[in-house]
């Protein structure tokens, strides 16, 4: 575990509402940590050493994103889709996904624009070609 509930409470939140719940936490941060070994080539998972502040910060902002995805994504299912514009004439209503992050693209569109805010400067992303 590259955070724990603590390290996201006090290290990351730093006093703000925690959007991901105490009791899912490990489960949002462990799917973020697959997500980091991915763009890191592993190497954090070979090397705890390198595990900062930073890729902790990371593996919280994407926790939360992945959260939150799946909380949108389950609600937006059991509603039918995001709601854009309706229409009480002939009960009619529009749905568009297209700018939002919870999407399948929004999601990897914004967790390598997290990866590389936190990481892209500290020679984890490198492949060493």
């Amino acid at each position: 575990m590259y955070a724990d509930y603590g390290y996201y409470t006090d290290g990351y939140l730093l006093g703000r509402s925690p959007a991901v719940p105490e009791a899912v936490f490990p489960y949002w941060e462990k799917q973020a940590e697959r997500v980091l070994n991915q763009y890191t080539f592993s190497r954090l998972a070979s090397n705890f050493g390198l595990i900062t502040d930073e890729v902790k910060d990371c593996a919280c902002e994407l926790a939360e994103l992945l959260y939150q995805a799946d909380r949108t994504s389950q609600q937006a299912s059991e509603q039918g889709g995001f709601l854009t514009s309706f229409s009480n004439d002939g009960e009619s209503g529009t749905f568009d996904l297209s700018q939002s992050n919870f999407t399948e693209e929004g999601k990897a569109r914004k967790t390598k624009e997290i990866i590389y805010r936190y990481l892209g400067n500290t020679g984890l992303l490198y492949q060493g070609v």
